[in-house]
């Protein structure tokens, strides 16, 4: 009997296992980027991010 009660928190880790990993796929799925978009995206960030902007002398 005592293994009812070990399966009942079992299943619910089980459950919202699944749900958290269809989640995390559906949120992919929506992106509507390219590769190549992704990547041009991010290169320019990189190369204008806030990050390099606040560096540069003039923008002290």
């Amino acid at each position: 009997m005592m293994w009812v009660l070990l399966l009942i928190p079992l299943a619910i880790l089980i459950a919202v296992a699944i749900y958290f990993e269809r989640k995390g796929k559906k949120s992919v799925e929506d992106s509507n980027l390219s590769v190549k978009d992704k990547e041009t995206l991010e290169q320019d960030f990189m190369e204008h991010g806030a990050g390099n902007e606040s560096r540069k002398p003039e923008n002290l």
